[in-house]
């Protein structure tokens, strides 16, 4: 009885794999500039390696909290273009140019020509210019 209890508490306690989780749309504050997260494609979101999770109405505001706030990021998605899900910006592809909340331009596209690398080197530029 005491292994099968042991077994039942090791196996309720393993780690679960992280998930993306839909904000409360039009109501959940960004993390980074504090507007409401309310479109779908240019949203993004993190946890941190403590689990607190954070969401952002820009790809652009995720990447600018991470440079301001240098948190140990367990996970990170953008929303597919689609809306129809999450996905991890290390294997999205971007476009840019596009109309986005905060007008950093970068949407998660299969035909994107930008990488995840791509998008944080122009948001900080953006940064370095506003200075």
């Amino acid at each position: 009885m005491r292994r099968v209890l042991l077994c039942l508490l090791v196996m309720s306690c393993a780690e679960r794999p992280l998930e993306a989780v839909e904000p409360i749309w039009g109501k959940q504050q960004c993390a980074h500039c504090a507007m409401l997260v309310s479109e779908r494609p240019p949203s993004a979101q993190a946890i941190t390696a403590e689990g607190k999770r954070r969401y952002f109405d820009d790809l652009g505001c995720m990447v600018a909290w991470e440079d301001r706030e240098s948190p140990k990021v367990a996970a990170r998605w953008v929303r597919a273009q689609d809306g129809s899900g999450w996905i991890d910006p290390e294997d999205a592809h971007f476009v840019g140019g596009q109309a986005t909340p905060m007008d950093y331009g970068f949407l998660p596209e299969a035909q994107g020509r930008f990488s995840f690398s791509d998008v944080r080197a122009s948001v900080r530029e953006k940064a370095q210019r506003a200075r």
